[in-house]
């Protein structure tokens, strides 16, 4: 049958969308390149504003306790948390919210590590501002391109046909003027049509300028993923998947935009073996202003469904543990003093989170400023580690990238934490 004009057309502008997503050689980039080694970095960001108080409370803390009446974890009862081996600060007993229980297996074993009091050094409350600061690797003046753009740019090895992916409907800030993929599922990453629009569409874009590229670069994933998963690349149901060793993710893979559902089809991409090498996905509902709840409500709902997914993650990668790791961010925390509507507004420190079988873990970094009045950052957790060191640890010894001056402008020296193993490089 041949390839209709309406067919074409529709080929055409998907991937048109595709190009203009940022998927193909842009500005000097070249499809495919990406870290010299066979590791694996996964980013999550969660936007809007973790409340890191309350995932790793001080439940001791007399002002933590003195500003939060009813927001707050205790040392025993009903609302009280799990106590956290290894923890920072003199005295401090630092308690696992109870929704997190599913993480703390992993923690306890070794696998999970959490960095308390970590952000940007320069104060901004601003979701868009503070996003994009975060996402472009520095303090204060925006960027250009993204934190991993920048390291994809400096490393010189070479991935396979898909080595960096968005399991999202768009480039997160991070890869800002890559040439990654945006891909919030499998089921319809393909052209519509018959066989004959893609020879059509190749034909198309058979050019030098960055248009042609994007489309070409384009078509040639798609084509490289539907080849591994077995489906023709003009599309059709492919297998369901089935996670290992036990893992079961708290959303169902057909729910779109579900934590879930994005993390397994990162784990699905792994698995095939096709060079993935950098992998983003982001979930909201952290801007918890008003009705947080405790151990029960949106807060206690979003940590559930972060700890079982991230477990199940854990577990899927059972093969792959020691190559993959997962960091997760936020652009701040929250207030330390409860707002009267049930809620906690913008603040300062937040947390991170880093996942995998290279990881330090099992123990708290970074280090505990109080939360004494002369000890707050404008009333709020003061930040002590720069967010950039984590991800420049990542960098250097996961990623094998000594280029820190360049992934992160002004970041200064490099002062590894210590939270993943490896071999700190000369770095530059």
């Amino acid at each position: 049958m041949p390839l209709t004009r309406r067919q074409f057309v529709v080929g055409s502008s998907l991937t048109a969308a595709y190009a203009a997503s940022g998927m193909a050689r842009i500005g000097g980039l070249v499809y495919g390149q990406t870290a010299g080694t066979n590791e694996i970095l996964v980013v999550l960001y969660l936007r809007g504003g973790i409340d890191g108080l309350n995932f790793a409370a001080p439940v001791n803390e007399p002002n933590y306790v003195a500003l939060r009446s009813n927001l707050r974890l205790r040392d025993s009862g009903q609302n009280a948390g799990l106590p956290l081996a290894n923890p920072i600060g003199n005295g401090i007993d630092f308690r696992l919210h109870p929704s997190a229980q599913p993480l703390l297996d992993v923690y306890q074993a070794g696998a999970l590590a959490i960095v308390q009091a970590v952000g940007l050094t320069v104060a901004n409350r601003s979701h868009f501002d503070a996003q994009s600061l975060m996402e472009g690797g520095v303090p204060t003046a925006r960027q250009q391109t993204g934190w991993l753009t920048r390291h994809i740019t400096t490393s010189g090895g070479q991935g396979g046909p898909l080595p960096t992916v968005a399991a999202s409907n768009s480039l997160p800030g991070a890869l800002q003027g890559s040439s990654a993929v945006a891909m919030p599922n499998l089921n319809n990453f393909a052209l519509p049509g018959d066989p004959t629009i893609f020879p059509a569409m190749t034909r198309m874009y058979n050019g030098t300028t960055a248009l042609h590229m994007a489309g070409f670069n384009a078509i040639q994933a798609i084509q490289n993923v539907n080849s591994a998963i077995g489906r023709p690349p003009t599309g059709g149901a492919i297998p369901a998947y089935t996670p290992e060793n036990g893992a079961v993710y708290a959303q169902p893979e057909t729910q779109s935009g579900s934590l879930g559902a994005a993390l397994m089809t990162i784990a699905r991409l792994i698995k095939l073996d096709i060079g993935l090498r950098i992998a983003t996905l982001d979930v909201g509902g952290w801007d918890t202003h008003n009705n947080q709840g405790l151990t029960t409500g949106t807060y206690a709902t979003n940590v559930d469904s972060l700890a079982r997914n991230l477990l199940a993650f854990y577990n899927d990668m059972v093969r792959y543990r020691q190559r993959v790791t997962l960091v997760a961010m936020s652009e701040f925390g929250r207030t330390l003093r409860e707002n009267q509507s049930g809620g906690t507004d913008h603040g300062r420190a937040s947390i991170m989170l880093v996942l995998g079988g290279s990881v330090n873990g099992g123990r708290m970094y970074g280090q505990w400023p109080g939360l004494s009045n002369p000890a707050l950052d404008g009333g709020d957790l003061a930040v002590t580690t720069d967010y950039r060191q984590v991800l420049a640890e990542l960098v250097v010894r996961r990623l094998q990238n000594p280029q820190i001056s360049t992934v992160f402008p002004g970041l200064g020296a490099y002062h590894p934490l210590g939270i993943v193993q490896g071999s700190d490089l000369p770095t530059t």
